[in-house]
């Protein structure tokens, strides 16, 4: 009797070819869909083998002669060696389910390589490709990214920074589920738009982020890594990031570089075999001659985007596009597959590692030619896992047929490592592999979930864990073991399910009270917390002798017994209008509480020099309450209008107490910052917002009476109360309807209103008769895509007497220190000289100077303003000269030391 893997797969190939032998049989196979001839001839069993390569149907193998194969190849050959127990496994879950999941599960036991795709900011990733690779061929996909993506804009919402980088991360899990891929992150700062490598690696600092990127090729162990980024081209995150990718490609495999990665839980070196580059529309003169070169040798991988998955209906191309989707705050995104999308996708061989088994010419796949080990290849790329999802198509895709020949392959010791062999992780994953498609197959299934949406400190929180067999057979039930849980109640093991049975399970999790709160998750961005902490069971099934483990997983955000789910303004800015008046904050408080709270807030200074009780607070359990915070401390001593009043304090503390306890349950600081900057007296504004409360708090800081006007307002025409009205950034854009009701804003505008607009994209601003998108300005003003990414680049006055730059408060070259992240984007590059002014003008080093910054003009009456310098990103931040600058945006238009009296015909009238 033949014995081993290798003796099964002769043994199967042997009855293979004998139910084949007959020349009209193998001809009706190779119509079928099945092996192409050379293949058939062969029965090449390499990891390029295709599931579709041994596509059986009823019609080529009759169902019983099949359960006979399956019978003789797969229960006769048992293996000598148990399977392996405690392999180390992942407690994620795939959130597939049905005939769309059992199929990728047995499509994932084909293909035991793994392809890491290297992106910088989440949506760099090539979404198609790797929807490619794990929906069609069964590959395992990862993907890395630098950053967060937190230095960039929000589309659908006010957070920006380490909020933005957070609902980013929960935006990318959730397209990774999609793409069937994993995603991780290196935790690099996301400074925004950077225009070159140089500055980007500065900032991340160049051996510390090549050290991360290490670190997660050891760990993942990718054969083939991709990326979209070349290393000249392009976003600075993106050049460095290809850099990066570069140099880990060999230093993974280098046991003198970061030696220290080496004793830490068993990883090794690791050197993956290839790194293709996507050609790309940004590419400069070096990436086009790279890839000019790779197609004169042949090293030129395509990927066909448009074909149809054959289990989820969708093509590759349309699931793709469903993830972008989910990247919400980048959109908007089509609602169909652009047609550039139909085009396929190419990659050039940039590196290939010494001894790796060449590419192919013009290779079909990025994959084509490679091999395991001979060894490795018996175990890890045998017929009988090839087999598995044949069978399940055979069988009209039932799963009880499907489970008896899982269980025998199990039986069989299928990619079982015993004692010490190379590449123990490989088998890890395809162990954990048969795994789920066994847990499908078995109809089986487990869920678990907290009672509470959130744990509360030094407190204990009730969890089920469910358990139900839907399937016609029974299930033993040998052990259940906790992730961060203990038992409760509910079974007592080994335990029989009956078909069709429902078990309930009840477990605990205790949090101490020294726990680390995950809220907000802008502050955990950084560490483990940003997704909550994460709690599991693996239950243990076994079935006709056979145990394997389901694994079930979920997150909870650990949070105090009151949140302070929201608090505006931070920081709090003060002028000289209103540095010694009332303190204004809202709050939102949020009781995760299972008894009534009642307690009080107290406002103090540092060091708690100066201490203002606050208010009362009392809470329902589980209630959100919405709440004003007064407080009268003094925040400066004497103020003058000759000279900045001498401070007290730079940070307040809120804190909230409860009645019963002397340590506080929340606390939160509050930056505190004064800026000299004045505006017109009488002042009254308008604005109409976008995503946040940016324009409002910064009003509020002046003292000035202001409205934010809904469209409807706009449309009414009756505008010509307000002195001034600010359209906030990418306003046009948060308002489509708003570009019908323009010719308003103009009228108001040219009746004696100033009318100020924030920046906007070059999409949703320039003329575009497609999209009935008229000239938005009042005298030509055409957008481009030049920015100033250097927060510190010098800012130089073309005219410098230009009354945005003299009243009411003088400006200078110290009123443009320390802005972050940027000067301005989206510059105008054509705009009409003869009415516009620009009075200031910035550069990036080495780039000629942009003008287009600041615009203004005359417009009938009144005054136009359009202006492309990030505002809102310094109004939030609290810079001191923005306030002052933004002071005279909001007054021009207003003599000094005139009176609001003067009245304005309203537009429309």
């Amino acid at each position: 009797m033949l014995s081993g893997r290798t003796g099964q797969d002769i043994l199967f190939m042997a009855i293979f070819s004998c139910l084949l032998s007959s020349h009209t049989k193998r001809k009706r196979f190779l119509r079928a869909g099945g092996l192409d001839a050379r293949r058939a001839k062969l029965f090449h069993l390499g990891v390029d083998f295709r599931v579709s390569d041994i596509y059986l149907t009823k019609h080529v193998l009759g169902l019983r002669l099949l359960r006979a194969l399956f019978t003789f190849a797969l229960v006769s050959m048992i293996l000598a060696a148990p399977p392996a127990q405690g392999q180390e496994q992942s407690w994620a879950n795939d959130d597939e389910t049905g005939d769309a999941a059992i199929y990728q599960s047995l499509l994932d036991l084909t293909n035991p390589l793994t392809v890491m795709c290297v992106a910088a900011h989440p949506d760099d990733e090539d979404g198609v490709t790797l929807t490619v690779l794990r929906r069609k061929y069964g590959v395992h996909t990862v993907t890395v990214f630098s950053t967060y993506g937190e230095g960039g804009q929000n589309a659908v919402g006010p957070e920006l920074y380490e909020e933005l980088g957070a609902i980013r991360a929960r935006e990318t899990v959730a397209a990774s589920r999609v793409q069937g891929s994993e995603p991780y992150f290196l935790g690099l700062r996301d400074f925004g738009f950077s225009k070159s490598a140089e500055e980007a690696l500065r900032v991340w600092g160049h051996e510390e982020a090549l050290r991360r990127m290490v670190l997660q090729i050891r760990r993942l162990r990718p054969d083939v890594i991709i990326t979209n980024h070349d290393t000249t081209s392009g976003h600075g995150h993106h050049q460095a990031t290809g850099r990066l990718v570069l140099e880990a490609f060999d230093a993974a495999a280098d046991a003198s570089r970061f030696p220290e990665q080496l004793s830490q839980g068993g990883l090794t070196v690791w050197q993956p075999q290839r790194l293709f580059v996507r050609f790309s529309g940004e590419g400069g003169p070096e990436s086009k001659a790279a890839a000019e070169d790779a197609e004169r040798r042949g090293m030129v991988v395509s990927i066909t985007p448009g074909e149809r998955d054959p289990v989820r209906g969708l093509t590759y191309a349309e699931q793709a596009l469903s993830a972008l989707r989910l990247h919400a705050t980048q959109g908007p995104w089509p609602s169909a597959v652009p047609a550039a999308w139909s085009r396929p996708i190419r990659y050039r061989l940039s590196r290939m590692a010494r001894g790796s088994a060449p590419l192919p010419p013009n290779a079909p796949s990025l994959l084509s030619g490679l091999t395991l080990p001979e060894a490795l290849a018996l175990q890890l790329t045998p017929l009988a896992a090839k087999a598995l999802l044949p069978l399940y198509l055979a069988n009209g895709r039932k799963p009880e047929e499907l489970l008896n020949a899982l269980l025998s392959v199990r039986r069989g010791g299928l990619f079982t490592a015993s004692g010490d062999v190379d590449d123990a992780p490989r088998f890890r994953l395809m162990s954990a592999r048969l795994d789920r498609a066994l847990a499908l197959a078995s109809e089986v299934r487990v869920t678990i979930e907290p009672r509470e949406e959130v744990l509360v400190l030094n407190s204990t929180t009730p969890f089920d864990l469910n358990i139900s067999n839907r399937s016609g057979h029974g299930a033993r039930i040998t052990e259940i073991d906790f992730k961060d849980l203990r038992y409760e109640s509910g079974i007592e093991t080994p335990h029989t399910l009956a078909p069709g049975a429902m078990l309930k399970v009840k477990a605990s999790a205790y949090v101490p009270r020294d726990a680390s709160p995950s809220v907000p998750h802008s502050a955990h961005l950084y560490d483990d917390l940003v997704f909550g902490r994460q709690f599991g069971a693996r239950v243990y099934v076994e079935i006709e002798g056979v145990r394997f483990p389901i694994l079930a997983t979920t997150r909870a955000d650990v949070a105090p017994a009151v949140e302070i789910a929201r608090l505006s303004p931070t920081p709090l800015v003060l002028t000289p209008a209103t540095v010694n008046r009332e303190m204004s904050f809202s709050l939102r408080l949020t009781s995760h509480r299972r008894e009534p709270f009642k307690g009080f807030i107290t406002v103090a200074s540092p060091a708690n020099q100066l201490i203002d009780m606050g208010q009362k607070v009392s809470l329902a359990p589980g209630e959100t309450q919405d709440l004003i915070l007064k407080s009268n401390l003094v925040y400066a001593e004497r103020p003058d209008k000759k000279r900045p009043p001498p401070v007290l304090f730079d940070t307040l503390q809120l804190s909230l107490y409860q009645d019963d306890l002397q340590e506080p349950v929340a606390r939160q600081a509050v930056q505190v910052i004064y800026s000299d900057a004045r505006v017109a007296r009488g002042l009254r504004v308008a604005y109409v917002a976008s995503y946040d409360d940016t324009l409002k708090n910064a009003l509020d800081a002046f003292g000035v009476e202001s409205h934010e006007l809904t469209i409807d307002e706009v449309k009414a025409g009756e505008l010509g109360r307000y002195d001034t009205i600010i359209i906030d950034n990418r306003g046009y854009q948060a308002h489509p309807e708003l570009i019908a009701s323009n010719a308003r804003l103009l009228e108001y505008a040219r009746n004696g209103g100033t009318l100020v607009v924030f920046y906007h994209k070059t999409n949703e601003w320039n003329p575009d008769p497609q999209k009935n998108r008229p000239q938005l300005a009042p005298y030509p003003l055409t957008l481009g895509n030049s920015r100033v990414t250097d927060e510190n680049a010098p800012v130089t006055f073309s005219d410098p007497q230009h009354t945005l730059l003299r009243w009411p408060n003088t400006i200078g070259a110290d009123d443009f220190r320390g802005w972050i992240q940027e000067r301005g984007l989206y510059y105008p590059k054509d705009w009409d000289a003869v009415h516009y002014s620009a009075p200031l003008a910035a550069s990036d080093a080495g780039e000629p100077a942009l003008r287009g910054g600041l615009l203004a003009a005359k417009y009938g009456r009144g005054r136009y303003i359009y202006t492309s310098m990030v505002w809102y990103r310094q109004l939030r931040a609290g810079v001191p000269g923005a306030y002052r600058i933004f002071a005279n945006i909001i007054s021009y238009g207003r003599e000094p030391g005139e009176s609001r009296r003067r009245r304005r015909p309203a537009a429309g009238r």
